[in-house]
């Protein structure tokens, strides 16, 4: 089964880096032309290939929105250092750990010392 991914444009680069070492489709909205779209297009076009988003835009934690769009899932990022090293540790960590949940919709939230998943 092949997992695609939808990175908004508040997600750094190297992110895409890492998820296609792990064997991922990945598409940058600012890589496609898309940055400063509105968040009903980013559904959009993850429903259009059936991605995960992934974000820090907080407006993507609402469940019921979630629920009413077919995509992959959604993978908030909600940490307190904003470095990209450390984005890149807890996600590689995430993946190590999750990447099972990846089969099936969830609204997962990556925070500082948990992750949650819906």
């Amino acid at each position: 089964m092949s997992i695609n991914f939808l990175l908004d444009e508040n997600i750094p680069y190297a992110l895409i880096v890492l998820l296609e070492k792990k064997g991922f489709s990945v598409v940058h909205l600012k890589k496609i032309g898309r940055g400063g779209i509105k968040n009903g297009e980013v559904y959009k076009l993850a429903e259009e290939s059936k991605s995960w988003i992934i974000t820090r835009d907080a407006d993507f934690q609402n469940y019921y929105k979630f629920i009413s769009y077919d995509v992959g899932g959604i993978i908030l990022i909600k940490l307190m250092v904003t470095k990209t090293s450390y984005l890149l540790e807890k996600i590689e960590a995430f993946f190590d750990k999750y990447r099972d949940k990846l089969s099936s919709k969830h609204l997962i939230i990556v925070e500082d010392e948990i992750i949650r998943i819906y």
